[in-house]
């Protein structure tokens, strides 16, 4: 019970220092952003990415688009609860369920329409919406961390390797949203930090609620 005790509040401690090093990072960011001093840095980059156009590279774009859209990352989403309650893996459901929803609410109903920012123009496909910070970017990066967190658990020798796999995906689409001159990259810097955010709460509410997680 102590042990347990002490883990516990050992947690609290790092989720404590986490939230606060996040959020430092995602207001400082965003005030420089809302400066306007990056804005040179954001032409820059997206000007350097479309140097490298090509039509081959440009489909390729669009499909690693597609596959970090909302509607996608919900299939996945409800396939995985699907599983997880198959295998009556209950308490993981429940924190992929209420992460996924809650992120989803965060970026698109708080964050996006209170900065407002309009998206590069023009767009080489057409989306809607304002674009800081990249829902694209923080929804599937939290949500792939913690199908790697899952499955390092169960298969540690392979951990770094679906981390890797995860992290590159996510990478992958950042990519596309620049080449597609969908998004800033300041909004994938901010859609990065918050993503973490999200999977460290992810990996303390998964670790408060069943034991077994609290070595790992």
């Amino acid at each position: 019970m102590k042990f347990k005790k002490h883990l516990l509040n050992k947690i609290d401690k790092t989720f404590a220092l986490f939230f606060i090093t996040v959020v430092t990072l995602f207001t400082g960011l965003t005030r420089i952003v809302i400066s306007g001093k990056l804005n040179t840095m954001d032409l820059n980059l997206i000007k350097l990415v479309h140097l490298y156009q090509h039509p081959i590279l440009t489909k390729i774009a669009k499909i690693f688009y597609f596959l970090g859209e909302s509607e996608v990352a919900a299939c996945i989403v409800i396939l995985s609860l699907g599983f997880l309650c198959w295998k009556s893996y209950w308490k993981e459901a429940q924190v992929l369920a209420i992460s996924a929803m809650g992120i989803l609410l965060v970026i698109d109903k708080i964050l996006k329409p209170w900065f407002g920012r309009i998206r590069p123009i023009p767009g080489l496909i057409d989306v809607h919406g304002k674009s800081y910070p990249s829902g694209h970017i923080s929804g599937n990066l939290m949500l792939y961390l913690y199908f790697s967190y899952l499955m390092g658990f169960y298969f540690p020798k392979w951990k770094a390797f679906f981390y890797t796999i995860s992290i590159f995906f996510v990478m992958t689409i950042g990519w596309s949203s620049i080449y597609l001159n969908i998004h800033w990259y300041t909004d994938l810097l901010a859609g990065t930090v918050i993503a973490f955010m999200g999977f460290l709460f992810c990996i303390t509410l998964l670790k408060s609620i069943n034991n077994k997680y609290l070595d790992s």
